[in-house]
């Protein structure tokens, strides 16, 4: 299946790069060299800092990096990449005598990985290959598990905390569900050593315990809950120890926006056939999932992601998922996401309650 979305500019621009009217930091290969303005970055900082050059004549301005030259004019939206013309989304500015481009400009037509996270604009020279995506379910401190010590799916507070450490040490970008489109359908590069965490079901335990420590460590996450069952629970929860989802969705699309994303996971649709281990999604019609699909987009942030209860899916599914307007589909499949994979059969690595430090780190530095 290959890849044929077509979104509007605009809309592209406001979901990756609308950044605060105020300074923010600037760190390319993990060092910090400056400051934005307005929301543009500083042309000549960055492309010196990478070994390149940037000649002005005039409103005129040639930029050479490796192979790349590039030239640009002040105010002008046309420009010219290796002698081919292209059209910029925004204009090179000057602002403070410093001459200022978008992020996008540095992503797509000088080729850095690039993105942005909590006022601060992540450059990189190597962008990423391949992305690994880890997948939770519930998170519990081993003195609150009562019920769970033997469950493969509940990771104890503890090990996820020296894991996200881990993560935040080496210097790891987790892109959000838009990136990761972008990424998909157009190659926008994404800054090296990204990487997604996802939580699947809706777990209260993801915004008691896993947000706290996400948080702390200024990382993003995806959580694809089952909204019927949020929606069940009212404003009610139970016991966090309990096998029950609950009302993370509407949680946080309230006060967890700093760290979660919400996508589907259906609505009601998340269960097997008695006495098979077979997904009943996978027998239900076109119509049937839509209209599931579509009551869940009622509560979750992202209507354009999806994950396949307990990975299974077929050609029915995808056809209902495309005519819902999903564009990404995650399974439970080990293995990296690339610019070439199908987006509706997004791999993802499941982390168990035995996945050792050691394939934690084989994981996320693409050595699976």
């Amino acid at each position: 299946m290959r890849k044929s979305l077509q979104l509007p500019l605009i809309l592209l621009i406001l979901a990756l790069y609308i950044t605060p009217a105020t300074e923010a930091r600037v760190i390319i290969n993990n060092t910090e060299i400056a400051t934005s303005t307005q929301n543009m970055l500083p042309l000549r900082e960055i492309i010196e800092h990478i070994g390149g050059t940037v000649a002005w004549n005039n409103a005129q301005i040639t930029i050479r990096w490796g192979s790349q030259v590039a030239a640009i004019t002040i105010g002008s939206t046309s420009a010219t990449v290796n002698n081919h013309p292209v059209e910029l989304a925004i204009p090179p500015r000057l602002i403070e005598g410093r001459t200022m481009v978008s992020l996008c400009f540095l992503s797509d037509h000088i080729g850095l990985g690039a993105g942005y996270k909590n006022s601060t604009f992540i450059l990189s020279t190597t962008p990423a290959r391949r992305i690994p995506i880890l997948t939770y379910h519930h998170i519990l401190p081993d003195d609150v598990n009562i019920h769970f010590q033997d469950n493969p799916w509940t990771i104890s507070t503890e090990d996820f905390e020296i894991q996200m450490r881990y993560l935040r040490d080496n210097g790891f970008y987790t892109p959000t569900l838009w990136e990761l489109e972008a990424f998909l359908y157009y190659g926008r590069p994404l800054p090296h050593n990204s990487i997604m965490i996802h939580f699947d079901d809706g777990y209260y335990s993801n915004y008691v315990y896993a947000y706290p420590i996400l948080q702390r460590y200024g990382l993003r996450a995806v959580i694809f809950p089952v909204t019927a069952q949020a929606e069940a629970l009212d404003q009610s929860q139970p016991p966090i120890c309990h096998d029950s989802l609950t009302r993370a969705a509407a949680i946080t699309l309230t006060t967890g926006t700093d760290v979660f994303e919400t996508a589907s996971h259906t609505h009601n649709i998340h269960d097997f056939i008695p006495d098979t281990s077979q997904s009943i999604l996978t027998t239900k019609s076109v119509e049937c999932i839509v209209q599931d699909i579509l009551q869940s987009f009622e509560f979750v942030s992202n209507q354009r992601a999806f994950a396949y209860p307990f990975g299974q899916f077929n050609d029915t599914v995808i056809e209902a998922l495309q005519e819902a307007g999903i564009t990404m589909a995650f399974t439970v499949s080990p293995g990296y996401v690339t610019r070439d994979t199908d987006p509706f059969q997004l791999n993802r690595f499941t982390i168990y309650r035995s996945t050792t430090m050691a394939r934690f780190r084989q994981i996320v530095n693409n050595r699976a």
